[in-house]
């Protein structure tokens, strides 16, 4: 079987004037729906050349990899299931959401918020871990997560950046570099559609599997930076030599359709109060696919509003070394959204406020234009066959056997002919590198 994910998110950092007395009172009218800032002057900018080209403007030693907190994991969980609860309320249907590329992207750009701005990041992000301290547990996590000629998970992040608008600050794009490897770049407005480059550069790092992640003229003369995180994730089953057959699935509207399903037995069941799932192992062991079955009769919309990070962790930690027979179908799906009005109710708000978000530490803007985030946008493809999978997701700012003896157990079933929620998640800490739920 095979598994096609992707992910893209993007977000938008404008600019508008910061308010003195002599300044108008009316900013929102000065600036497009598109996020956009100002730079300093030519004659301040020291040459920069190398930024053209993705090249880092500093190289900093990469920073020493430690150990993964407790904290980490429990509030990268919760981040996870807050985000995914609200993502499917606002998308629906087969919402497929890419947590670790959301996180990272965020994470970026907390590395240039200051005061309330920076505390709602840092609280959403890993219940209130600081920005440094997140940079370190992201960092360890992203290069603890090994890969193998057959299941293998890329990660590329980009700041890019208008030159004629923003003054990047040294210490962020440092950071930035340090922590995420980040390429910087300039936006070349010139283009008849400058948004071209940022499309090229998600598509090349998603392997194909997102096309673009900026819509046309998303880019103005307003646009100061745009961060962008992109994932990759490509694997074969472990257990492959499996063959399909045509089964109905019955969907989330009670209508059945036909769709491939294919067998496998694997050593990972979990039978919980209201779910039994299992876990099923790409080659090489360290990504494996969660699959959660809720009970006969459970709609799929009030299932995954009763998940949170602690019980999806207990799920995933019960998880026993036991025999179980799993089928599941082939299936592709995408989904698309904004996601700031999702992150407002998550408790992310003045980021968004232009009068009140406080991004100065990502750099100096013409004329004390102040910064702050216009869009967060999000794309996800998975596409999953009996061979392996393939997973992308793209994030961008803009900003065992018994004897003889015994009597022999039937091992357990579980079909999935009906919604159920998976995820794609490393075996080490179980957290979801992808999260979604199939409805047909």
């Amino acid at each position: 079987m095979k598994k096609l994910a992707s992910l893209l998110l993007a977000l938008v950092f404008l600019a508008l004037p910061l308010l003195t007395a002599c300044q108008s009172a009316e900013p929102a009218e000065t600036a497009p729906a598109t996020a956009a800032v100002t730079a300093a002057p030519e004659t301040d900018r020291p040459d920069d050349e190398s930024k053209a080209t993705g090249q880092p403007i500093v190289n900093p030693v990469r920073p020493k990899t430690g150990s993964l907190s407790e904290d980490f994991v429990r509030g990268e969980a919760a981040f996870a299931l807050d985000l995914y609860r609200k993502f499917y309320q606002e998308v629906g249907k087969n919402a497929l959401v890419s947590p670790l590329s959301v996180s990272v992207a965020l994470a970026m750009a907390a590395n240039g918020a200051k005061g309330e701005t920076k505390t709602q990041l840092e609280t959403l992000l890993c219940a209130g871990m600081d920005a440094d301290t997140l940079n370190t547990q992201l960092y360890t996590y992203i290069t603890s997560l090994a890969n193998s000629e057959k299941a293998t998970l890329k990660a590329a992040d980009s700041a890019w950046y208008a030159e004629d608008v923003l003054e990047p600050d040294e210490k962020f794009l440092s950071l930035l570099d340090a922590y995420y490897a980040a390429e910087v770049r300039k936006i070349d407005r010139s283009l008849a559609k400058p948004e071209q480059p940022i499309n090229d550069w998600v598509k090349e790092k998603t392997d194909g599997m997102i096309p673009s992640i900026l819509p046309d003229r998303t880019i103005d003369e307003y646009t100061a930076m745009i961060l962008v995180n992109a994932l990759s994730f490509i694997a074969e089953w472990q257990n492959k030599g499996m063959t399909t057959w045509d089964k109905p699935f019955t969907s989330s509207d009670g209508k059945e359709k036909t769709l491939p399903f294919f067998s496998s037995t694997e050593y990972g069941y979990i039978k919980g109060e209201n779910e039994v799932g299992f876990v099923k192992r790409y080659a090489g062991g360290t990504y494996a696919f969660l699959a959660l079955l809720p009970n006969e009769g459970t709609k799929i919309a009030d299932y995954i509003a009763s998940l949170d990070g602690e019980k999806y962790l207990t799920l995933v930690n019960s998880a026993e070394e036991r025999k179980v027979i799993t089928v599941m179908p082939e299936f592709t799906t995408d989904s698309s959204a904004s996601l700031v009005e999702l992150l407002k109710v998550l408790g992310v708000t003045e980021v968004f406020d232009r009068t009140k978000a406080d991004l100065s530490g990502v750099g100096t803007t013409k004329d004390g234009y102040r910064l702050y985030v216009s869009d967060v946008l999000h794309k996800t493809h998975i596409e999953v066959t009996k061979d392996g999978t393939k997973a992308a997701a793209a994030t961008a700012v803009v900003m065992p056997a018994a004897t003889s003896a015994m009597p022999v157990e039937e091992p357990p079933r579980v079909v999935l002919d009906r919604p159920f929620v998976y995820a794609i998640i490393d075996t080490a800490t179980g957290l979801p590198i992808f999260f979604g739920c199939y409805e047909g």
